[in-house]
């Protein structure tokens, strides 16, 4: 788990207990907390995409707590799952890319090709993040962590979009995120050759 997720998800879940409360009197399904807050960042995605930047980034924003709130509620009414667990990760795939992807768009409308590759850069990053992790865990290291995970790619991302450095922010993650890689293939290869595992969580 990295060092954002550790000490703030905690202090974040006890803000959202309200809402997490009501969700649970009215008995909403995690699985479409998960799915609500997809929609909700395609939706941001486009909206990036049309220059409507601000509007953009509410919707990522609100779809980005959407990730935070459907695990907390299958936590605490006990309906967590394998399945769940898996379109989770699933969908969380799917909302690292859509931002990048309209960033693409933009680029390529531009001619703007450096910004595309750093661009493409970050999103292969990203993904290879999630990749070694979970390539990890099928070998029975679970979860080992590292410097720059989904929390802070998201943070970096959403902190460009506002402040107009989008593209200052697709450059931090590219080499965030494929500094975290190398970490996960170097913890891999020393647990794996120690015969060590790790008990830490994080979302990738």
């Amino acid at each position: 788990m990295s060092y954002l997720t550790k000490e703030f998800k905690p202090y974040l879940e006890r803000g959202l207990d309200p809402l997490i409360d009501k969700l649970a009197h009215f008995k909403v399904n995690p699985n479409s907390i998960t799915l609500l807050g997809l929609t909700f960042i395609a939706g941001g995605s486009v909206l990036l995409y049309l220059d409507m930047r601000y509007y953009g980034a509410t919707l990522l924003i609100i779809g980005a707590l959407m990730d935070t709130i459907d695990g907390h509620l299958a936590r605490k009414t006990g309906t967590q799952s394998p399945f769940g667990a898996f379109l989770d990760s699933t969908v969380d795939r799917i909302s690292d890319a859509l931002p990048l992807c309209a960033f693409i768009l933009i680029y390529a409308e531009r001619d703007e090709y450096l910004y595309i590759l750093i661009t493409l850069t970050a999103l292969i990053s990203s993904f290879l993040v999630s990749y070694t992790r979970a390539r990890a865990e099928s070998l029975g290291v679970k979860n080992m962590g590292g410097l720059f995970e989904r929390s802070e790619r998201w943070i970096t991302l959403l902190l460009g979009i506002l402040t107009q450095f989008e593209i200052i922010a697709l450059l931090i993650i590219a080499v965030g995120s494929a500094y975290t890689s190398l970490q996960r293939i170097k913890i891999t290869e020393r647990l794996l050759e120690s015969g060590g595992r790790t008990d830490d969580t994080n979302r990738g």
